[in-house]
C-alpha cells in the first residue's frame, strides 16, 4: 500500500522539485502548431495546477481556465502573486469531489497529475475525466513518465495504460513523441483525446 503524499507539506516546505519554472515546451508547441485540436472557447481545467503556468498559457479571451490544486498554500500563493484576470481563476479543492460547472468542461489539461496518484486510483481518474468533460470536449494529456519503474510519484505509465483507461469514453485523436523539458525527453508523449 502506497502512503499518500502530503502535497500541502511539500508546498509549505518549498519542496516543489517538479516545477520547471514554465509550461512544458511540448504544450507550447501543441498550441502553436495544432490549435485546431483545442476548443477555441468555453471552459477549461488544469487539475494539480501547481504554479499555474499552464492555466495562464491556455487562457484566452474566449476560453476561461481554472487551476485546481488540493494545496491551500499553493492556491494562496497563486492568488497573491498572479494578477487577477477575467479569463482564469485558481481554486483549492479535491479533483474527485469538487463542484464542476454545469455542462462540464470543454478542455482539461493533465500533466504530472495522473502520474502523481497511486496506480490503484487510475480507474477513478478516468471515470472522473469522463464525467466532467462534455461530449466533444477534449483531454490533453502530456503522458509522463513513460517508463517501467517501481514506486513513485511519479508512478510509471505507458501508452497502453492511457488507452485502457480512456478508450471506453474517449477517442485518441493525436499522439506524438513530446519535445518537452530537457530532462524528460524520450519519456513523454503528447496526446489529445476527444470525449465520445
Amino acid at each position: 500500500m502506497t502512503e499518500p503524499i502530503d502535497w500541502e507539506k511539500k508546498w509549505q516546505d518549498g519542496n516543489t522539485q517538479w516545477d520547471h519554472g514554465e509550461s512544458s515546451p511540448a504544450l507550447v508547441t501543441l498550441i502553436k502548431e495544432h490549435s485546431d485540436l483545442l476548443p477555441a472557447k468555453g471552459r477549461g481545467l488544469v487539475p494539480g495546477c501547481g504554479s499555474g503556468y499552464d492555466v495562464l498559457l491556455l487562457a484566452t479571451p474566449e476560453r476561461h481556465m481554472t487551476g485546481l490544486d488540493m494545496s491551500a498554500t499553493c492556491v494562496d500563493k497563486l492568488n497573491k502573486e498572479i494578477p487577477k484576470g477575467s479569463n482564469y481563476d485558481f481554486i483549492c479543492d479535491d479533483f474527485y469531489n469538487f463542484k464542476y460547472p454545469e455542462g462540464g468542461y470543454d478542455l482539461i489539461y493533465d500533466y504530472t497529475f495522473l502520474c502523481a496518484m497511486p496506480p490503484s486510483m487510475r480507474p477513478q481518474w478516468a471515470s472522473r475525466m469522463a464525467e466532467i468533460i462534455k461530449p466533444g470536449g477534449v483531454l490533453v494529456a502530456l503522458m509522463f513518465p513513460l517508463e517501467e519503474k517501481e514506486g513513485g510519484p511519479p508512478f510509471g505509465l505507458s501508452v497502453d495504460v492511457y488507452n485502457e483507461l480512456l478508450g471506453p469514453n474517449f477517442d485518441n485523436i493525436y499522439l506524438v513523441d513530446a519535445k518537452g523539458h530537457e530532462s524528460r525527453i524520450g519519456r513523454e508523449k503528447m496526446s489529445v483525446w476527444r470525449r465520445k
